[in-house]
């Protein structure tokens, strides 16, 4: 049976920012699909840099679904001390990620603009922070 992912991981060397695009409908199992690549692939980058674009995805993750993948994130030894840009779509971006218990800390933000998540990216210098959750 083939196996249809509705997400494609690309690389960009300039800026060293990994690209992780979702379209269509996006399960959990997506997600950690996903998130098992991007690691395997991108491991070895000290200063991972993600642009999670999700402005062509329609999500279908339960809330505990989120919250189980933003505490594997939280704990994984190398996206625990990535930098995130999340991208929305302008219609759907209306709620803080702290309030939708999505990527919430201090090295992760989110974007309407996918120029200003790249821009975001690009200023990060030196070692990435340590994570700090916030209560869901």
């Amino acid at each position: 049976m083939l196996e249809l992912m509705n997400f494609h991981i690309s690389y960009r060397p300039v800026g060293g920012v990994v690209r992780v695009l979702f379209y269509g409908t996006v399960g959990f199992a997506e997600k950690m699909e996903a998130t098992a690549r991007l690691v395997e692939k991108y491991r070895h980058r000290a200063r991972l840099r993600v642009l999670l674009d999700l402005r062509y995805a329609h999500s279908k993750v339960t809330l505990e679904e989120q919250r189980q993948f933003t505490r594997y994130i939280a704990e994984h030894p190398v996206l625990r001390r990535a930098y995130i840009a999340v991208l929305h779509p302008r219609s759907r971006c209306t709620v803080p990620l702290a309030r939708r218990s999505c990527l919430f800390w201090h090295s992760s933000r989110e974007f309407v603009a996918e120029s200003e998540a790249e821009a975001w990216l690009s200023r990060i210098k030196g070692a990435p922070r340590p994570v700090v959750l916030q209560s869901l």
